[in-house]
């Protein structure tokens, strides 16, 4: 998965310039750097809910050159093989949470009932959910209900989750539920690419960490080169001391 001179504005604001990035298949890529930076916008240009205005896009087979016109039959094929978390959920109310983690499986993937639902409750198992499948979104609490997301995205087979800041809504306890389940899909060499303000998280999990700020990449690397006391950076030390605390006093 590669981005190649991404360019996006919103407004008057360039959110993204020149950007080249690339994802590692079986690896997990943590992205970091204040609020506004175009971590999000990057984040969303991978599943094509921004489109850019120009600049290349390359994943297995796909090649996208943003200055045309994206087809649906290649937003589609996109987003069927990226699944997408966002730090709300985004579940159906309506549905139970075995009929939110079928609903993708059974309309888009045409698989029948019985194998969508067998693989629903496999997945609520390995995000320690067995006995909620038959609960409504709005009986869980919000570590549970982002784990029902990843289990949702995971129901596709995507060969890429995306996760938009999967736990900056919930309070610590139950963010540490649901980073423990990325963590295994991490060791399970799920490919990811995660947007996130945990920089405990971030130096766990990731294997390639990169750094944004004003729409430009600062950092794009290994996490003991970006975590290390003698990094040169020190814009990216400040960075890591503030999200820290390290320099409250």
């Amino acid at each position: 998965m590669k981005l190649t001179n991404i360019n996006k504005s919103f407004g008057n604001k360039n959110v993204l310039k020149n950007t080249t990035l690339e994802f590692p298949a079986g690896k997990t890529t943590v992205m970091v750097g204040p609020s506004g930076s175009g971590k999000s916008t990057i984040l969303r240009s991978l599943n094509l809910l921004v489109m850019p205005e120009s600049g290349q896009y390359d994943f297995d087979d796909h090649h996208l050159d943003f200055s045309q016109k994206v087809s649906n039959k290649d937003k589609l094929a996109i987003r069927q093989e990226t699944g997408m978390v966002f730090q709300d959920y985004n579940l159906f109310p309506n549905k139970t949470v075995l009929g939110n983690i079928i609903e993708g499986p059974t309309q888009v993937l045409k698989q029948t009932k019985k194998e969508a639902i067998a693989n629903a409750h496999n997945l609520l198992a390995k995000v320690g959910l067995a006995d909620y499948g038959e609960a409504y979104p709005n009986e869980l609490s919000g570590g549970q209900a982002q784990r029902v997301a990843i289990a949702r995205a995971l129901a596709m087979s995507p060969k890429y989750i995306l996760l938009d800041e999967p736990t900056s809504a919930l309070d610590p306890e139950l963010e540490l539920s649901v980073l423990k389940v990325l963590l295994q899909l991490a060791e399970e060499k799920q490919s990811m690419v995660i947007v996130t303000h945990n920089m405990v998280f971030a130096k766990h999990v990731a294997d390639k960490i990169i750094f944004v700020e004003n729409g430009e990449i600062l950092y794009d690397g290994t996490p003991d080169e970006f975590f290390a006391p003698d990094n040169p950076n020190k814009r990216i030390k400040n960075f890591i001391a503030s999200m820290t605390m390290e320099n409250l006093k």
